[in-house]
């Protein structure tokens, strides 16, 4: 009897380190990529991986795609997968900034899309997958999955690595994709212990962003130390997605073998639709994919206190009483524009449509529904509960129904899948 293989994280760092090479084609990145996680992730049947971006989001006209040992009769059904799902999985996994866990474990037992998988694949004796999917604010995503013969659903400790992981590796593809469009530059080279060697840009007259800079590449040496690669959560706290919220560090070599540390502008472009700042208006980009503040914090290598002034800015500058009316602001496929008339003025008014979609509503019990609708709106617990005449504790329970049959943990998530579907 073949011996189950659980999905683990050990080798987080190996993983970051290997994320941020710079040298080859997207190609070559990405198999090298997976073959640095495939220890971690085969369950027995092989793993693949591809990126995609805003045109091509899913596999079948993904840009790269590649496998390791993927078992032939799964990779000979992989192509139908999308095709004939009675939901494009893509669509399901679009509205979180990163997803990881098992297929069951993420989308539920009894969702359609697991079934009809479950269904295709079972000739072959696969019964579930764990996959990876993480997405960056300029589009561009990546997917590493690894189907297995029996389910699989990592605990929140490893999800939780491995969702880290994601984010630095999907930082590392708009890195890769920008340098190769010729539209970043490096700022600064560094040497390991955080010596500054040679500085050009906005950093050669900023004190701030050179110190920022010299503090963020001890901390990632750290990170790279024997001891943070015991510890890949601790290692992964020290070393972040983004530095300063504008650069990502890569290893830089010269003759001789020596190793610096190279910075590169990194943040994400995004147009200012409001005169935001640009990293209020990165945080928006941000928010528009469900990022938590923590998520945000984390990607952009920011302070939870900055994070959440950006999130106050933008409310402030977009006219917008709170997160959950953000989310669903965001959702342009739920939304209109029409001009009224008020005597000489003209005011452009956008509507959204903040009923639960199909997919989300046939989850949800009709006074789930009518409360999801309702948090779709702003509304607070203790006004759905006057309107709905219970009290503010039934509601706060059929909140936390809802957030489990949803797989999500705040308001604004549950207003941005309300309006978005899937």
């Amino acid at each position: 009897m073949t011996r189950r293989r659980d999905i683990r994280a050990t080798r987080a760092i190996d993983i970051v380190e290997t994320a941020y090479r710079l040298d080859g084609s997207e190609a070559d990145w990405l198999d090298t990529l997976l073959g640095c996680a495939r220890s971690e992730l085969d369950t027995g049947c092989g793993v693949y991986a591809f990126t995609g971006n805003e045109q091509v989001p899913n596999l079948a006209a993904s840009p790269v795609f590649t496998q390791h040992a993927l078992d032939p009769g799964y990779a000979e059904r992989l192509g139908r997968l999308n095709q004939e799902a009675p939901d494009a999985i893509y669509d399901l996994l679009r509205p979180r900034l990163v997803t990881c866990g098992g297929l069951e474990q993420t989308l539920g037992a009894d969702s359609p899309v697991v079934e009809h998988f479950r269904a295709l694949m079972q000739p072959t004796g696969v019964k579930d997958g764990f996959s990876l999917f993480a997405q960056e604010a300029e589009g561009g995503s990546i997917t590493i999955s690894a189907p297995s013969r029996w389910v699989v659903a990592p605990g929140p400790r490893v999800r939780g690595i491995w969702q880290r992981v994601g984010l630095h590796v999907a930082s590392a593809l708009r890195l890769r994709r920008k340098l190769a469009a010729h539209a970043t530059a490096r700022d600064a080279l560094l040497d390991p212990s955080g010596k500054l060697e040679d500085v050009s840009g906005d950093v050669e007259n900023d004190g701030t962003a050179r110190d920022v800079l010299v503090r963020a590449v001890r901390a990632m040496e750290q990170a790279r130390s024997a001891d943070g690669r015991a510890s890949p959560e601790s290692a992964l706290a020290l070393w972040r997605g983004l530095v300063g919220g504008e650069w990502s560090l890569v290893d830089h070599w010269e003759r001789g073998g020596r190793r610096y540390v190279a910075a590169y502008q990194n943040r994400p472009n995004v147009r200012d639709p409001r005169a935001l700042t640009p990293g209020e208006a990165a945080v928006l980009k941000y928010l528009a994919l469900g990022a938590t503040n923590r998520e945000i914090g984390y990607t952009l290598g920011l302070p939870d206190g900055t994070v959440s002034s950006c999130v106050t800015q933008i409310l402030k500058k977009l006219r917008v009483k709170s997160r959950v009316d953000l989310a669903a602001l965001l959702q342009h496929s739920r939304s209109s524009r029409f001009d009224v008339g008020l005597g000489e003025h003209n005011v452009s008014v956008v509507a959204v449509d903040a009923r639960p979609q199909d997919d989300i509503a046939a989850l949800l019990s009709p006074a789930e529904r009518d409360v999801a609708t309702y948090v779709a709106r702003g509304w607070t617990n203790e006004r759905i509960a006057s309107a709905r005449r219970v009290s503010p504790n039934t509601i706060a329970n059929q909140l936390r129904a809802i957030y489990e049959k949803l797989d999500i943990t705040t308001r604004s998530q549950l207003a941005r899948l309300v309006t978005n579907g899937s």
